[in-house]
């Protein structure tokens, strides 16, 4: 199985660069690209329940919230998303003008 984590900062927490120090030494994981900001695998409860106190105890005091997903197989690599957008210089038509009912 996999587990991903994904962090929420505010600006009275640490800096992420002093969190990604503290759960590299305290929980031996790293920061991944993607979607989410850490990823472990495990293989038995015991495996992720340790992992999980680990993860928490170097996050206590931080300032820093954490929410969990885990999922069976580790999904395909996704292209990453220009950001921003694109602008549309043209807006999309409005569906009740048809260009006929001029006045």
């Amino acid at each position: 199985m996999y587990s991903y984590v994904d962090l929420y900062f505010s600006p009275d927490a640490m800096t992420p660069l002093e969190v990604a120090e503290r759960l590299k030494r305290a929980a031996d994981v790293t920061y991944i690209v993607g979607p989410h900001d850490l990823c472990f695998s495990w293989r038995t409860v015991e495996e992720f329940r340790d992992r999980m106190h680990r993860i928490h105890a170097a996050l206590k005091g931080t300032g820093v919230s954490y929410r969990v997903e885990s999922v069976e197989e580790h999904p395909a690599f996704l292209e990453p998303e220009t950001w921003p957008p694109a602008i549309v210089l043209d807006p999309p038509p409005n569906p009740a003008f048809n260009g006929r009912n001029r006045t």
